[in-house]
């Protein structure tokens, strides 16, 4: 029961900072010229040694999608996939991707809402759980199976696109013109690996706030749960620590606006830049040395073996969101509904899917856990671990040649993977592969914004007709246009930019007009 209330706490901190994408809202569809070829039920002979298609229907019009032909279908041994095919088709595959641990229900809210934007812009779709079911394997358990961790990792992405494609030749007699995938998080990573294992699958992909190194997330998840569980740091004062953060940070971008540009180039530090409470005390209006030492450590950069491990959270997820939380509740810091999904991830990774840490060997209580944690023992036994669940591949020789385009975007804000994570990854991408990377791959840094979506900034923006239009027509993406959106009206709108590009003020107009912002380097 302990492991089952770790998982569902988190999902219900996570969507709960306003959250939400905009896929083909700015796409103007083509004339949907594709027409089945066969019944929707003849696919159900498509059944093979290694492919049991369980059902193929007919699911009527409605108001949030067009008449479709809705395939299920089980690859050996337990990878589950669901492909819907319009009645009239724009000849593009749109596959989106999971969260989390995976194993999610093809109905959840969000699924099912990609579900119906792509099918109303003419789409296949297609999804997978990735081998296991979360409400029978909740967290990472799933990965005591080895095969369920290999197709976790990588595995059912590829077959879950090789299958779609199947379908649709089979459907309509012809296969998909161009492919496209979307995905946050665990679906950011899992677009990278796409990009970087299995080239020839997609023309386009957006990799959103993207867990690029993920056994290094995770571990240092455990470290920093370990050192907040020792100098455990209040709830309460995360509005006093944001206030301190942002009027230090703000404006030096040359604009005070409620948003940190780039927290890199904010030098703050704890012990200098908060004010200390006198020894013995501990008030609101101050910061206990203990409380520092906990900030201190999750600000600070992860250390193994005396080198760097992990890059240090920048500020800026302090401040609270559109729920009225602060980005670090339910994230780092335990929420009302349970323990955050530091905790949570941490804690599973420990548990179920570090080798060396499985079966029992790991303590049962998480708080013990993390006390025995070691840093300096822990990485080694990733090594294999990095080849499964990573995405650090910087070679995307493959992927460049073959014509494919890669937008990965992130928020400066996010609580829940670290964004300079995804930045260096791009850097390193730059330096792999040159000056034309920007060619193929382009970075979008969304100031302000958490995991997603959602927090401070113009978290609300179409990701995916960029990516149509730079396959498709050629124009590589220069800016997005953004939004801010409160009780749901519009109050902010803002260009995000290819990295290291930054909007910039233009000096006159309103700071809420994105017509007043330019991209420029900083």
């Amino acid at each position: 029961m302990r492991l089952f209330c770790l998982t569902l706490s988190f999902a219900a901190t996570l969507y709960g900072q306003g959250g939400e994408r905009r896929s083909f809202r700015d796409w103007t569809a083509p004339a949907l010229t594709g027409k089945p070829a066969i019944a929707c039920g003849e696919l159900r002979s498509l059944t093979s040694f290694d492919l049991s298609v369980i059902s193929a229907t007919v699911i009527p019009g409605s108001a949030n999608a067009p008449e479709h032909c809705r395939v299920r279908v089980m690859v050996q041994p337990e990878i589950n996939i669901e492909v819907n095919l319009p009645a009239a088709w724009n000849h593009r595959l749109y596959m989106f991707g999971n969260g989390g641990w995976a194993g999610e229900s093809f109905e959840t809210a969000g699924r099912a809402a990609s579900r119906a934007r792509g099918l109303q812009a003419g789409f296949v779709t297609a999804a997978t759980d990735t081998g296991h079911s979360a409400a029978s394997q909740p967290g990472a358990s799933f990965a005591l199976n080895r095969q369920e961790l290999l197709d976790y990792g990588f595995r059912s992405l590829h077959v879950t696109a090789e299958t779609a494609k199947l379908m649709a030749r089979t459907y309509y007699g012809a296969g998909p013109a161009k492919s496209y995938y979307e995905g946050c998080s665990q679906g950011g990573r899992q677009g990278l690996t796409l990009a970087q294992r299995f080239p020839g699958d997609f023309d386009g992909i957006v990799a959103g706030s993207p867990a690029v190194y993920q056994t290094g997330t995770h571990l240092a998840r455990a470290y920093w749960m370990q050192g907040l569980n020792a100098n455990p740091f209040p709830a309460a004062k995360l509005g006093l620590l944001a206030s301190r953060v942002y009027q230090q940070c703000d404006a030096r971008d040359g604009l005070k606006d409620g948003l940190i540009d780039d927290p890199r180039r904010c030098d703050f530090q704890p012990a200098r830049d908060l004010p200390h409470c006198a020894e013995g005390t501990d008030q609101p209006d101050c910061f206990t040395a203990n409380q520092i030492r906990a900030l201190e450590r999750i600000y600070g950069d992860v250390m193994s073996q005396g080198k760097r491990f992990f890059p240090g959270w920048p500020v800026g997820a302090e401040i609270a969101g559109p729920n009225g939380q602060s980005g670090w509740i339910g994230q780092e810091i335990n929420g009302p509904n349970g323990p955050g999904a530091w905790t949570s991830y941490g804690y599973n990774f420990l548990r179920f899917v570090l080798p060396g840490a499985k079966s029992g060997t790991v303590d049962s209580d998480p708080v013990r856990a993390f006390s025995q944690f070691d840093i300096d023992k822990y990485p080694a036994q990733a090594e294999e671990l990095r080849q499964i669940i990573d995405a650090t591949d910087t070679d995307l020789s493959a992927f460049r040649r073959r014509g494919g385009k890669l937008l990965m975007y992130y928020g400066w804000a996010d609580p829940q993977l670290n964004p300079r994570m995804g930045v260096e990854y791009y850097e390193q991408v730059l330096e792999k592969m040159g000056d034309s990377t920007e060619d193929f791959f382009r970075l979008f840094m969304v100031p302000g914004m958490f995991h997603c979506g959602g927090g401070v900034g113009a978290s609300v923006f179409d990701a995916a007709t960029p990516v149509v239009n730079w396959v498709e027509a050629g124009k590589a993406p220069d800016r997005i246009e953004a939004s801010r959106v409160a009780d749901g009206k519009v109050v902010r709108t803002r260009p995000l930019c290819p990295y290291p590009q930054v909007a910039r003020y233009k000096g006159s107009g309103s700071i809420d007009e994105s017509a007043n912002f330019a991209c420029v380097k900083p």
